[in-house]
């Protein structure tokens, strides 16, 4: 008796351990709630076996436990039957629901260089990483928790909480004191936040604490032992106040192909627990949707497009999602942003798919261009003296052209730089060492390119104005050089302000009021004018070289350059300032026919 005794409290606590050690979910419409269930079958089958056999007759009831084991196996080849794709392939595509097909001005609206979100997660990180190393003290009590992007008061940021560094020091201190943020259009804006209405921010419940303090048992204590739980993000309402942000699913499938079902909003401080559903979620919620999720969803809906048997034979019209799924903010609201490509696996895309983080709204579209990979190593390819890198694109609408931006950061991780690489084509592409200059240099290049036309729009996207100039002056930013002119003309916007980079024309240090000028504009819809050409009538009479005439034909074209006007010309060093300077003009001449030739 005392051994069936001892059999049932060993069993009972097992079961007590494993549940409080892996926290499964109590449902077997979840596979790690089945394999729990499954267990507890085992040892109950195990003691039936222990208390009815008599050992000494040799008669032992092993036939329950044999039962529970045949049991298992036949619900779980039902259950992987039941959630395989050859079943569920309809199912899966559709799984994403109504597909709405737009254009990329309605997809990606413009917006001003200042509000563009370049910082990327590693960057952030960095920094975040930097503020606390400036308190030695906190550097060693905490760690750097994930960095999540997110919209605070119409501001895109990046939040972090600080994480127990170990379980000593969680013991000691039980609680983290505060989050840092980071915002994404300017890195050096980080906050180290501490106080909240002039009250000490102490994160009581985190992934990294212990015992109750734990967030997922502390959630699961609560009463959420049967819903699946994922997607841990630390998020922050709009007053700063710090929350964690869990999605609960099921399976819609058997054990496969989870959909959300709603939040569980955990306060970080004092651990109130609650539940929204996804038709009541409080409105400072950025993620609902896993990126996991979204991401299996938007190849099922590319892949199964034909059913499961089109999969082994023709692939007809199959795509599937670059390698690459970015958060991108648009008008107050977050989506997940990738390219769709087809399953050959290329550097194109056929389409581009933004699909909402609240309530899965998905748009689609239909364009050909670069994948993001391909527009990253395009934007590497301007800096490639310097090994810079880049980081992950950020789709814009530049003047209605689909572009890419990025940042480009040197072995430290700081960004060095900035480029933009047309979507569609994406050898036309450009950088600079701000927005500002990147943006001025990008359109030139797409001006040039022989592109002359807003996409999805009849309007033509540059504009030529001939006037006076009434006003002009300079500014110069981060080692560039910017004009400023007020053009008096009788067809031209009213009030207008172009601006023009150094880089535009030899001939605007030397304008001034009243000169004659024709320019060639783009009207950036954020109430500036850029001008990609610029002339000034007054120095139009001069005279320029037959040489340099062919040269200009050819910077006008998108032909590659050739011959001698490609070469460089190599200048011995020998000969010195004072040596050239006592030649005749006929003599430099010829010298330099002769090092050109030597070229051919």
């Amino acid at each position: 008796m005392t051994k069936k005794i001892v059999s049932l409290i060993v069993s009972v606590l097992l079961v007590w351990f494993v549940n409080w050690l892996f926290l499964p979910t109590w449902s077997i419409a979840h596979i790690d709630g089945f394999f729990f269930f499954v267990f507890i079958s085992l040892l109950f089958g195990a003691n039936i076996l222990i208390i009815a056999s008599n050992w000494k007759s040799n008669r032992i009831v092993y036939q329950p436990l044999v039962v529970i084991g045949v049991i298992a196996v036949i619900v779980l080849i039902i259950g992987c039957v039941a959630s395989s794709t050859i079943v569920n392939a309809n199912k899966m595509h559709n799984q994403l629901g109504t597909v709405n097909e737009i254009s990329f001005d309605d997809m990606i609206h413009e917006i001003d260089n200042a509000q563009i979100p370049i910082v990327d997660e590693e960057l952030a990180q960095k920094h975040a990483d930097k503020k606390i190393g400036e308190d030695v003290a906190l550097g060693s009590r905490v760690d750097l928790g994930r960095v999540n992007i997110q919209e605070v008061n119409g501001e895109i940021m990046y939040v972090a909480l600080l994480e127990h560094s170990g379980f000593w020091k969680w013991n000691k201190n039980h609680s983290t004191p505060g989050y840092i943020t980071v915002s994404a259009t300017n890195a050096n804006k980080v906050q180290y936040v501490t106080e909240l209405d002039d009250e000490k921010i102490q994160i009581n419940y985190q992934e990294k604490a212990y015992f109750g303090y734990n967030l997922k048992r502390h959630i699961r204590n609560e009463g959420y032992r049967t819903v699946g739980l994922t997607e841990y993000t630390f998020e922050i309402d709009d007053s700063g106040k710090p929350f964690w942000v869990v999605t609960t699913y099921k399976n819609t499938t058997f054990w496969s192909n989870p959909e959300a079902t709603g939040v569980v909003i955990v306060d970080a401080q004092n651990g109130k627990t609650e539940f929204y559903g996804l038709d009541n979620i409080p409105n400072w919620v950025d993620i609902v949707q896993p990126k996991d999720f979204i991401e299996k969803q938007l190849d099922n809906w590319g892949i199964y497009v034909h059913g499961f048997w089109n999969t082994l034979a023709s692939k007809e019209e199959e795509i599937k999602k670059t390698d690459l799924t970015l958060t991108v903010y648009m008008d107050g609201d977050c989506y997940y942003f990738t390219g769709m490509t087809s399953v050959g696996g290329d550097d194109s895309c056929v389409g581009f798919a933004m699909v909402n983080t609240r309530d899965k709204k998905f748009k689609i579209c239909y364009m050909s261009g670069a994948t993001e990979n391909a527009a990253m190593k395009s934007a590497e390819g301007l800096v490639s003296d310097y090994g810079w890198t880049s980081t992950e694109p950020l789709p814009l609408n530049v003047n209605g052209i689909p572009t890419y931006v990025m940042a480009l950061k040197d072995e430290e991780g700081l960004a060095k730089s900035y480029a933009m690489v047309n979507i569609e084509t994406y050898s036309i592409s450009a950088k600079g060492e701000t927005l500002a200059e990147v943006s001025k240099n990008y359109i030139k290049k797409v001006a040039k390119s022989g592109t002359n036309s807003v996409v999805s729009s009849e309007e033509a996207y540059s504009y030529n104005l001939e006037g006076k100039v009434a006003r002009i002056s300079s500014l110069v930013e981060d080692g560039s050089t910017y004009y400023y002119l007020i053009i008096d003309s009788g067809n031209g916007p009213d009030n207008a302000i172009f601006t023009a980079s150094h880089s535009i024309s030899d001939e605007l240090p030397v304008t001034r009021e009243g000169d004659g000028v024709i320019v060639k504009y783009i009207d950036d819809k954020n109430g500036t004018f850029d001008i990609i050409e610029f002339d000034n009538t007054m120095y139009g009479n001069l005279t320029i070289s037959e040489d340099q005439e062919k040269r200009n034909e050819l910077d006008e074209g998108s032909s590659a350059l050739d011959g001698k006007y490609d070469s460089l010309v190599e200048v011995n060093p020998e000969l010195t300032e004072e040596k050239w300077n006592s030649l005749t003009d006929e003599e430099k001449a010829k010298l330099i026919e002769e090092l050109l030739g030597e070229d051919k």
